[in-house]
């Protein structure tokens, strides 16, 4: 082929470079798409035209799955809104701080892939029948100093000190927690917790949890 080239006084990049500058070349020789043959993959030699129809099946292929992906996307972006609107609204409802947990517990149990709900202060002490979950503010500050001071959203797996802070001897591997605030002062935290250690990583997004804890820290100046 070099030395085919070296005759013609021509190149590899030549072609490529007149073929690039004139893309209707085989439309204006069809012919040639029949006879030209390049190597498949499974070592049977098929025609230019062949093997453009295979890529195109190919690249179509991969749009389609790419479509099918950013459709399944949407898909529970959109459960995701409705079961959120759904949760803000029973909320906005609550009365008591009770009412916001045993609301809390309820709608995120039966609405999100959660194990376990745990709504924690650090300014309120509670006592029998309270559904929260009271927690010196040094204990938290010592596991989720981010979360406390400056409500970062978190996930993980957490170390199993830190994990039984929040849910006892219970058997939650990974979790997903978030600032509660009052007048702007971290006083708490809203915790989410699964007995699957892959399920809150690092990388989880954190954006719905993060409106919960606002929605409930907006709740908390009524009480």
């Amino acid at each position: 082929m070099t030395k085919l080239f070296k005759q013609l006084g021509s190149t590899e990049a030549d072609v490529v470079r007149y073929l690039k500058l004139h893309p209707t070349f085989f439309e204006n020789h069809p012919n040639l798409l029949k006879t030209l043959h390049i190597r498949h993959d499974s070592g049977k030699a098929i025609s230019l035209l062949e093997r453009q129809n295979s890529i195109l099946r190919s690249e179509n292929s991969a749009l389609i799955e790419q479509l099918n992906e950013f459709i399944s996307v949407a898909q529970r972006n959109d459960r995701l809104f409705l079961n959120l609107q759904a949760l803000v609204l029973e909320l906005i409802k609550c009365r008591t701080l009770n009412d916001i947990s045993r609301t809390l517990t309820q709608e995120l149990l039966g609405r999100f892939e959660v194990d376990e709900v745990r709504l924690v202060f650090t300014h309120l002490a509670n006592s029998d029948g309270d559904l929260w979950l009271y927690c010196d503010p040094s204990l938290l500050e010592e596991h989720f100093p981010a979360t406390l001071a400056h409500l970062k959203n978190q996930c993980g797996e957490f170390e199993p000190t830190a994990r039984q802070v929040l849910f006892g001897a219970s058997d939650i591997r990974s979790m997903a927690i978030a600032g509660v605030a009052l007048n702007g002062q971290g006083i708490g935290l809203l915790a989410l917790g699964s007995r699957d250690a892959r399920h809150f990583r690092s990388s989880t997004d954190t954006l719905f949890l993060g409106y919960v804890a606002k929605v409930v820290s907006q709740l908390l100046v009524r009480f």
